[in-house]
């Protein structure tokens, strides 16, 4: 069937709790849909804009920023008098050469490029070490829109200001053919797991009654504001010290939805079965399994219009047969969506 009245459902998945016969009738497709036959939409992460399309003509990004506008400030809200390390080195484990820890010290408090041949000279192909990209973190580290504590409150230290020229890439020349979305924002604060719930359901996930729960333990620990975590006592005052430490940094926020990295309940999932329990279930008694979900997601909004459609996951069969593995094919367990859902159940028809 022709898939044409995706971008129609897409505008319903936000709209889900109206009467379904109100919301078509609003969101009624436009002439010309008749004429698109497919609609693919790829899932990228991991970059922000700056980092790889800051440099672009005419875009809003770093020729914009001003140096008091990149300044970064410190846990008490001073000023850096320069940037921390990148903790732990700039490349990741198993790169060589590695860029150290101590070869990223002392750095200006400003943007800088990683890629600069006079500098750690590193293409966008050579692996950093990963950034937090966590809920309540990222939060803290926007500093209600100023934009000034990224490096407060990272465990990477310097590595966030840092960008390379994409010009090099293949889709900057994409980008010069067709749109840039220089201001385009994820869907949800955080990391892979909570924005594939934004792609599929614009809905946060969640865990009832976690307080009697095996998941009790992984509860945040929260300021009163309910966007920043509670600091540890033995945390590093200054970023310039180490990386923040906090009380609890957890899974769930303390009214139980699920907004850092949980486990699917279904198999293909990090967390196997439960001992003599179904095999086609990942164990309910590991804290970090979520339990099943029920709200309606884009999938059923799909179908219930006669839409076809596919959620293609690279692996899969692989992860199934448990032969996952690191550095191939390293499936990811939490960036499918559909497979923490009750409607999608191994053994329903939906899934098949």
């Amino acid at each position: 069937m022709k898939r044409l009245k995706l971008l129609n459902a897409l505008c319903l998945a936000g709209s889900a709790m109206m009467p379904l016969a109100i919301v078509t009738a609003a969101h009624a497709a436009p002439a010309g849909y008749d004429k698109i036959d497919n609609i693919v939409v790829i899932y990228a992460e991991n970059r922000s804009f700056d980092n790889l399309y800051g440099g672009f003509p005419g875009a809003n990004g770093l020729s914009n920023v001003t140096a008091d506008q990149a300044r970064q400030l410190d846990r008490d809200g001073q000023p850096l008098a320069e940037l921390p390390p990148a903790w732990g080195g700039l490349t990741a484990k198993g790169v060589t050469p590695a860029v150290t820890e101590a070869q990223s010290a002392h750095l200006a408090n400003a943007s800088f490029a990683i890629d600069d041949p006079k500098g750690f000279a590193q293409a966008p192909t050579v692996i950093t070490r990963d950034l937090w990209h966590r809920f309540y973190q990222e939060q803290m580290q926007i500093d209600g829109g100023k934009n000034d504590k990224f490096v407060a409150w990272a465990d990477s230290g310097s590595l966030v200001m840092g960008h390379y020229d994409g010009s090099i890439l293949p889709m900057w020349q994409v980008a010069k053919k067709y749109v840039l979305a220089d201001n385009f924002f994820q869907g949800a604060f955080g990391g892979s797991f909570l924005n594939h719930f934004a792609l599929v359901c614009a809905c946060a996930p969640y865990y009832p009654d976690a307080d009697k729960s095996p998941a009790k333990p992984v509860i945040a620990k929260v300021d009163a504001d309910g966007t920043s975590l509670v600091v540890a006592d033995n945390a590093p005052k200054s970023a310039l010290d180490g990386a923040p430490k906090f009380v609890s940094d957890g899974t769930l926020t303390p009214d139980f939805y699920a907004v850092n990295t949980m486990q699917p309940p279904y198999q293909p999932s990090a967390n196997p079965p439960a001992k003599d329990g179904d095999t086609a279930l990942a164990d309910p008694a590991a804290a970090t399994t979520l339990p099943p979900q029920h709200a309606i997601t884009i999938g059923d909004l799909l179908s219930l219009k006669g839409v076809s459609w596919a959620w293609y996951s690279g692996a899969w069969q692989a992860a199934l047969d448990g032969k996952n593995a690191t550095p191939v094919p390293n499936f990811q367990f939490h960036h499918q969506p559909f497979n923490y859902f009750a409607n999608f159940a191994p053994g329903t028809p939906a899934r098949a």
